[in-house]
């Protein structure tokens, strides 16, 4: 389970923050409690909170002043204000306040739930948005430093962001940390075998095996060994492949179909 959606309740009632406990309890939250704001800003400052749920009767402070400071460390946290007891003129006042929602405890406790998961939706959606917006990473596996200088300089020209290893270890390393949109893959480099074996493991890996190859070689030129990824079988299965040199105006479409597949 993905405990990456974190939680802070600051509630000085310890029966409610029994409540809380019990309503979360099983959901994909990570959940810490708080009995106080002197408290509660101990663990802001350290952890990074997705939403945090705060009463407003605190011993310390004012709800209405509370969610000002808690907004100035993380503007982005999304705060629901609780209250067991209402009036016309608390609600006014915590309604000014950046919040994201205001809950009456008489309610149904659902009504939380519902308001925490709408929360998450919402964050999900952002970061979905922020994941559009980035380039296309694109890893170059290449130990010929004159391609990797001009394919690169090929690439900045349609605003790819452009990684480079230059040997079978650094790219597997580099494969599995960054998690490229394509990678482009030459098949000779310290080992006549680099291009096939590297291919053949990220293929074979569950994790990696959607990430698109298009291999880039001389290798035919080198050795007389013509191949193919349609008719080299399961060793070797790029998503597409083409003999060196090649045109900048055909490898940038090749890349454009492949990242678009």
């Amino acid at each position: 389970m993905d405990k990456s959606k974190k939680i802070l309740v600051i509630d000085p009632d310890a029966g409610i923050r029994e409540e809380y406990l019990s309503l979360f309890n099983g959901e994909d939250y990570e959940l810490e409690i708080s009995a106080g704001f002197t408290k509660a800003m101990e663990k802001i400052k350290n952890v990074h909170f997705d939403c945090i749920i705060i009463d407003t009767h605190l011993p310390e402070i004012l709800v209405y002043d509370a969610v000002p400071i808690i907004k100035t460390i993380y503007p982005e946290v999304e705060v629901i204000v609780t209250t067991a007891k209402n009036s016309r003129e608390l609600e006014t006042k915590v309604r000014e306040q950046d919040i994201f929602y205001y809950y009456i405890k008489s309610f149904e406790m659902e009504e939380l739930r519902l308001a925490v998961s709408d929360i998450f939706k919402k964050l999900g959606k952002i970061k979905e948005v922020k994941k559009m917006k980035q380039p296309p990473l694109i890893l170059i596996v290449d130990n010929d430093p004159d391609f990797v200088k001009a394919t690169r300089t090929i690439l900045k020209t349609k605003s790819y962001k452009v990684e480079i290893a230059y040997d079978r270890n650094e790219a597997m390393e580099k494969i599995k940390h960054l998690k490229p949109d394509l990678i482009l893959l030459d098949i000779m480099m310290k080992e006549i075998d680099d291009g096939f074996t590297i291919c053949y493991d990220l293929k074979h890996d569950p994790e990696l095996k959607n990430i698109p190859v298009f291999a880039i070689s001389g290798i035919t030129e080198k050795t007389g060994f013509k191949f193919s990824p349609k008719t080299d079988g399961e060793y070797f299965a790029a998503d597409d492949y083409v003999e060196k040199p090649i045109e900048a105006d055909d490898l940038l479409k090749r890349i454009e179909a492949l990242l678009t597949k």
